[in-house]
């Protein structure tokens, strides 16, 4: 006869592969949702590195479209992705740059903040929801996103935000709170040159002439980082603004004004930096339509780029 204890064996022995198979099934239907939500994610991401080429690599922007057919096929991996796991960060990150290149920062903006629900201290999310809040022109947003991101790279974003509430609050008679906005800027991007003249028109305005002369004797006296061509449109308009301004008031000559313009010619005509280049002589030609000698810094932009510019 068997025994009891032998007995209690042989039922483990054909227990045993069954309950194998129970937790294998029930660790498949666990892991499935993930392991199908990571492979949209990395199919989709990249059909992306294929479909978009960036345009400003330190920050979270439209992109330029070069294969529309892979963009959408990516895009519709990450949303398979983020149906899978709802969770999936990353998923979320890329589809914000797919909408913002289709021209969808408000679609952009939802699924950052699905992603900031899952990691709200992640100062990088935080970053990028300031490019987008940029993206949509909401500068007091994107300030307040770009801060609680710590700033990274986004110097060059942030100082534009802060000149524009600056200009607005100057609009509403509010000089003391645009000096407040135009010293912000300026600690995110030192030497700015806009920031620095409307500081001493402001500081004049309001009878500081101690402080207003101090500001003028930095633009006579200007660094060169203060004309740098910056990489961003606005900021290439806020440099154009700020050289005419420095000329009709009298604090830079015009030969300075015209070294200036052919430094930023020779030394930033190529790439992104050429079309900046470009929107910096579009706003002096807007002031001086005619004038011989811009023109001619303009044929040579043109030259260097290889093409003609509108």
């Amino acid at each position: 006869m068997i025994s009891n204890s032998e007995r209690q064996r042989s039922m483990r022995r054909v227990a045993a592969p069954g309950l194998l198979l129970v937790l294998a099934l029930a660790l498949g239907l666990w892991l499935g949702p993930y392991a199908l939500s990571l492979y949209h994610l990395e199919t989709g991401g990249r059909a992306l590195e294929t479909a978009l080429v960036r345009v400003f690599p330190d920050r979270l922007a439209p992109e330029q479209v070069v294969d529309g057919k892979k963009l959408d096929a990516g895009a519709a991996h990450l949303q398979a992705a983020v149906r899978w796991d709802p969770r999936d960060v990353q998923a979320r990150r890329l589809l914000a740059r797919v909408y913002l290149s289709q021209g969808l920062p408000e679609a952009a903006l939802a699924e950052l903040e699905a992603a900031l629900r899952v990691r709200p201290a992640n100062p990088l999310l935080r970053l990028e929801l300031g490019d987008v809040y940029d993206t949509l022109g909401q500068a007091e947003e994107a300030i307040q996103a770009y801060e609680a991101g710590y700033i990274g790279s986004r110097q060059m974003p942030l100082a534009a935000n802060y000149m524009k509430l600056a200009e607005a609050h100057v609009g509403q008679g509010g000089g003391d709170i645009a000096i407040d906005l135009w010293r912000h800027a300026l600690a995110a991007d030192p030497g700015n040159l806009y920031a620095l003249y409307r500081l001493a028109q402001m500081h004049r305005a309001l009878g500081d002439d101690k402080t207003a002369q101090m500001y003028e004797e930095q633009l006579r006296r200007f660094e060169l980082r203060s004309v740098v061509i910056p990489l961003d449109f606005r900021m290439a308009d806020y440099l154009g603004q700020a050289m005419a301004g420095l000329v009709e008031d009298r604090l830079w000559e015009r030969q300075t004004l015209l070294n200036v313009v052919s430094f930023q010619v020779q030394q930033f005509a190529e790439g992104v930096p050429g079309l900046m280049t470009e929107r910096v002589l579009q706003t002096l030609l807007e002031r001086w339509p005619q004038d011989p000698d811009l023109l001619s810094r303009r044929s040579e932009l043109e030259r260097r780029r290889g093409g003609s510019t509108q």
